[in-house]
């Protein structure tokens, strides 16, 4: 377990991500990417917890990503009736989380001020905040550079051309809100992925 703080998390932040796992007990896993998420939390049987949040972000964004889904963890903890996903108990919950690394000893100050804008009143997803999501990509732009991976952001592809996301093929369809519906070619299936997912031309 310890390995998968030390490995996703920036060095500066593992140790106070590793005590919130200590702290509200949820089962954590990293799971390969997925089309309509970053994260979640979900209450299994006998009342235990997970949290599960995707691999393929960068440092930052799995940090803010967890500690997102930590808050539903703490909200979950707290309220024994049903409260609403990303209402007040669950802002007040994320500003409270998130105080103690809000700090440039963790992030990039290229990230830390819009990251301090969003946090003023965050929503139930980091990419409704466009400047916090640019900076956010820019460093996955630097690393794909580094790489030489050839990707775009599916807002990027123009509406009724084909992509390919997680080795399948679909056809870009219209923008609602943070996802853009797009029909998977081989099944011929609606799904709503996240318009700032890295996608591939075909």
């Amino acid at each position: 377990m310890t390995d998968s703080f030390n490995t996703y998390f920036p060095s500066t932040a593992a140790a106070y991500c590793y005590q919130l796992w200590q702290q509200y007990k949820f089962t954590f896993r990293v799971v390969r990417p997925r089309r309509t998420r970053l994260g979640d939390f979900r209450v299994l049987p006998h009342n235990q917890t997970q949290i599960t949040v995707n691999a393929n972000l960068n440092p930052y964004a799995f940090l803010i990503t967890y500690v997102h889904e930590v808050a539903h963890a703490a909200v979950n903890s707290h309220y024994k009736r049903r409260v609403q996903p990303h209402g007040k108990a669950w802002k007040t919950a994320f500003q409270r989380l998130m105080q103690p690394i809000m700090t440039d000893a963790v992030f990039p100050e290229t990230i830390l001020e819009p990251l301090q804008q969003y946090m003023a009143n965050p929503a139930a997803t980091t990419y409704a905040n466009p400047a916090l999501m640019m900076a956010l990509r820019q460093l996955d732009v630097i690393e794909m550079a580094a790489t030489g991976e050839s990707k775009i952001l599916l807002s990027h592809v123009p509406e009724g051309k084909l992509f390919e996301f997680a080795k399948k093929t679909y056809l870009r369809g219209t923008l609602r809100r943070t996802r853009v519906v797009c029909k998977e070619m081989s099944s011929g299936r609606s799904y709503a992925i996240l318009a700032h997912a890295w996608v591939e031309m075909k």
